[in-house]
């Protein structure tokens, strides 16, 4: 039997459970419902976050090359980890009565860092390939 198959059976049985729960839920009162939906939710989730992780694994080990792009990729993905954090505000806010600690202000600054360097590389790559292929199409 194709993976395929075997997926859309999954996928059928895990809608149908869920609506089912669903059904329950609306029909009555009942938080035991409520708290089997949220579980069933975790169960996906933490198996889709591991069949993620085994193909990824898996798509990484299964060539040199596909090993030596992931490497490159993480070093990159560390040094705009590093630049973010180097430049991240490491004071402590006040946001209304509540004070934030240098930490909390540190690693969200260095989470803003980080995604405005990786947008602006993506920007400057967008830009790269649209006059890339501007001037292969005028050719």
């Amino acid at each position: 039997m194709k993976s395929t198959k075997i997926l859309s059976v999954v996928v059928l049985l895990v809608g149908a459970i869920g609506f089912l729960l669903y059904w329950m839920m609306v029909k009555s009162d009942n938080q035991s419902y409520i708290d089997a939906m949220l579980n069933l939710t975790k169960i996906l989730l933490y198996a889709g976050i591991a069949l993620a992780l085994i193909g990824w694994l898996k798509d990484i080990f299964s060539s040199k090359k596909s090993l030596t792009y992931t490497l490159i990729s993480l070093g990159f993905l560390f040094v705009v980890f590093l630049i973010a954090y180097l430049k991240a505000d490491k004071s402590p806010y006040k946001l209304g009565n509540t004070e934030y600690s240098a930490s909390v202000s540190t690693w969200a600054d260095t989470g803003l860092w980080m995604f405005y360097i990786l947008a602006l590389i993506a920007l400057g790559l967008m830009f790269f390939s649209w006059i890339s292929d501007f001037f292969k199409s005028s050719e």
